[in-house]
């Protein structure tokens, strides 16, 4: 897409399906954080890169035995940590091509990156606490608490591993850093929204949102606004401080037609609008409201597959969807191109002009007359080139009105005469039968009374001179 065509008046979400792409059975996706590279991760254990301008495939490395169940970028954007169902992450580096394992007691249900620092990240287990790891020469494991009455002493637990947790009553489902890595949240099974604190792994809030399971948090842009989905079929915003969250929720989104649930949830690239991925059956669509206005603006409609997960582009309207086959689905905007900035005379029309073919547009033209055209051109070429003088007035030379075809007339002034009769001699006599039919006769005086007889197809020039309109001087003559 160029930017500098796009209208500054259009809208900020997207309105249409752009492109699909099928480079696997992807299950999961994630833009690095200038929206420059995007991550997916398959079914079949594959890590798959694409550079999103182009849609092409830059890194693919086989990191899982089992599908892979999240992705996410460090903030450098050169390594990739996946999480997958064969009990372990990988911590990928995609400039190096190298690759480190960190094994776990059951499958993981998703990992994230620290948004701030590249060797740290937390995860949540399958049945188990969420653990904070430190990936360097040693990987260094912290669990995380998942309610209050489990919270673990921050004097003497900061080296101690906690692996007998599969007592707890909660479990925890989902983990996610804020803006700035300072909390850590997690949802659990039974509805609780557990705010931590990484430095000292202590709760510092856990409101019970609902009776049902958190499905996936998602944090706005400027960090102060976190979308929660839960089990109940409605995606919830709460407003978030420094250490606690307001419990009565700012809005409350739902499907109020068929009453589905929500696979994924997330912010749009300046957090004015909520987007939500539908999980039902056999349906492809995407919800996107308003949050100033509670407004539905758009449902994305796609193919009949499911929308399993969806990731929204961090500077530009773009969404990526995947359905349950694999399939990538790039939404855009309907922009209209303003190609008058390029061109003043560019003329946008609605509908298509008939071409009307010229008779002599596709002849054959041999080479010679492709040559005498070639060789016509350079001479107009050099016509045009040509100087003209508009400044030098030239006398016109003199010439007759007459409308004769048949006759010639001569016009003898002066010196052409003397120049005529020191060369010629002049015959004075009378005219008669017996003369030819070209003979001149001319006087000896040249007073202006005198008359210059010319025969010439029997025909005389007699008289004086006379003033034509347009002021040269003529003598009469008669037939």
């Amino acid at each position: 897409m160029n930017l500098e065509l796009r209208s500054p008046f259009e809208s900020d979400y997207p309105a249409k399906l752009e492109a699909t792409v099928r480079d696997g059975p992807v299950r999961c996706i994630s833009f690095n954080k200038r929206g420059t590279m995007l991550a997916g991760g398959c079914s079949d254990g594959y890590c798959i890169v694409w550079d999103f301008q182009s849609m092409s495939i830059i890194r693919k490395m086989r990191c899982h035995v089992n599908s892979v169940t999240s992705v996410s970028w460090s903030r450098n954007g050169r390594c990739i940590l996946s999480s997958g169902e064969d009990h372990k992450c990988v911590y990928w580096d995609i400039t190096k091509g190298t690759q480190k394992w960190i094994r776990f007691n059951g499958p993981v249900l998703m990992a994230e990156m620290h948004p701030r620092n590249n060797s740290i990240f937390v995860a949540s287990i399958y049945q188990d606490s969420p653990v904070i790891v430190e990936i360097g020469d040693t990987i260094r494991r912290f669990p995380l608490p998942t309610n209050a009455e489990s919270s673990p002493d921050a004097n003497n637990s900061s080296s101690e591993e906690t692996t007998n947790s599969t007592h707890y009553i909660h479990k925890t489902v989902v983990c996610r850093y804020d803006k700035r890595g300072n909390r850590i949240l997690t949802g659990t099974n039974k509805g609780y929204l557990n705010i931590i604190d990484p430095n000292t792994r202590r709760i510092l809030n856990n409101p019970k949102l609902s009776h049902l399971s958190i499905r996936n948090i998602s944090v706005s842009r400027n960090g102060k606004v976190i979308a929660v989905n839960i089990s109940d079929k409605t995606i919830r915003l709460y407003g978030l401080d420094d250490e606690r969250i307001d419990i009565n929720p700012e809005l409350q989104f739902a499907e109020t037609v068929n009453k589905d649930n929500w696979n994924q949830c997330c912010f749009s690239q300046n957090g004015d609008y909520l987007i939500g991925g539908s999980g039902k059956l056999a349906s492809h669509e995407i919800f996107i409201w308003d949050r100033r206005t509670t407004r539905l603006v758009q449902v994305l409609q796609g193919p009949n597959e499911t929308c399993i997960d969806l990731a929204q582009h961090p500077i530009q309207p773009i969404i990526i969807s995947v359905d349950v086959e694999g399939t990538m689905y790039t939404w855009t905007t309907r922009h209209k191109e303003d190609w008058v900035c390029w061109d003043p005379a560019f003329k946008e029309i609605d509908d298509n002009i008939v071409y009307e073919e010229r008779e002599d547009e596709f002849d054959f033209a041999s080479e010679e007359e492709a040559e005498n055209s070639q060789s016509n051109q350079v001479k107009q070429d050099e016509d045009e080139d040509e100087e003209i003088d508009v400044v030098t007035v030239d006398k016109p030379a003199r010439s007759d009105s007459s409308d004769m075809e048949d006759d010639e007339l001569i016009y003898l002034v002066d010196s052409e005469l003397e120049s005529f009769i020191s060369t010629k001699t002049l015959e004075t006599q009378p005219e008669s039968s017996e003369h030819s039919a070209n003979n001149i006769i001319i006087p000896s005086s040249t007073n202006n009374n005198s008359s210059i007889k010319v025969k010439g197809k029997n025909k005389a020039r007699i008289g004086n001179e006379y003033e034509d309109m347009n002021g040269w001087k003529k003598k009469p003559y008669h037939n």
